[in-house]
């Protein structure tokens, strides 16, 4: 997960989108059943994928799997139908069942690109429906509450403090928390469920963030092998060889590849090192 800058949001709106966007949210705050109106105005946020795709990459921005093969989702990162607490339960107070966060629909905001795997149900896992909050008495239940989004569970790409709890050291090609339980409670609380309900560590993803891993480490152990070396000893084939080690390790890097954050954190711990001193501020390592 590498962190997204909401600011560019506004780069990856169609024509138009405001006005549209404003008219079909009156529609939705009008109705009686918000869910239906949203249902017939239809899927709409779709039409931002191209803006996201060239602004942040054709990757999940949960997982930061590639889309192959496949299509991928604009999840609302505040459901926009029914709201499910953490045990999976349909989250209800005594006027019923919650609405889901209609108001949200439409706004850019709350849009998050997203691979099938992260935000449908697949294997126990998927964000689907599911917005956990830490205290179900800080739930916004309708457009005039208060947010509760600084109450959320799953983790948000779109908030760095949220990124630097992802982890991918300890155990190379998964996701654990950077931080113990120990030190704090509660963003190791948020990456164990975010690993479930994100399917973070989907057994179709994890070999291929691994491979990311190994091929950062590889590249790294070449060039520090060759600039160990005279360069009386380097021949053509060695110089070639280190330029295309920079350039694979400037693209592993790049926040817009498949699995960049995996790979920026096995390169920060050599950002000082004599051998990458000549690239380092080529190199994406911020989160």
């Amino acid at each position: 997960m590498r962190h997204i800058n909401k600011e560019r949001f506004n780069d990856c709106k169609p024509a138009d989108w405001n006005t549209d966007a404003l008219a079909w949210s009156l529609r939705v705050e009008r109705s009686v059943t918000p869910k239906d109106v949203i249902r017939s105005i239809g899927n709409k946020w779709s039409l931002l994928k191209p803006g996201f795709i060239r602004e942040y990459g054709d990757k999940c921005w949960y997982s930061e799997s590639p889309r192959i093969g496949t299509d991928f989702d604009v999840d609302h990162y505040w459901p926009k139908g029914r709201v499910k607490n953490l045990d999976g339960e349909i989250v209800a107070n005594i006027n019923g069942p919650h609405t889901g966060y209609w108001w949200k629909a439409y706004d850019v905001s709350n849009y998050r690109y997203s691979c099938i795997f992260s935000n449908r149900s697949r294997g126990g896992g998927g964000k689907v429906d599911y917005f956990p909050i830490s205290n179900e008495n800080n739930r916004a239940w309708t457009k005039d509450c208060e947010s509760d989004y600084n109450f959320r569970v799953i983790l948000d790409p779109c908030d760095i403090e949220d990124v630097m709890l992802l982890s991918f050291e300890i155990e190379p090609g998964r996701v654990h928390p950077s931080v113990t339980e120990e030190e704090d409670q509660v963003g190791f609380f948020r990456v164990t469920n975010s690993k479930m309900l994100l399917n973070l560590d989907h057994e179709t993803i994890v070999p291929h963030r691994y491979e990311i891993i190994k091929t950062t480490k590889a590249t790294l152990r070449y060039l520090k092998l060759t600039f160990q070396m005279s360069d009386s000893d380097l021949d053509e084939e060695d110089r070639a060889g280190i330029v295309t080690a920079k350039d694979k390790l400037r693209n592993l890097c790049n926040r817009k590849s498949p699995f960049s954050a995996a790979a920026m954190q096995y390169v920060l711990p050599f950002s000082n090192a004599d051998y990458l001193a000549d690239i380092v501020d080529e190199l994406d390592l911020d989160y």
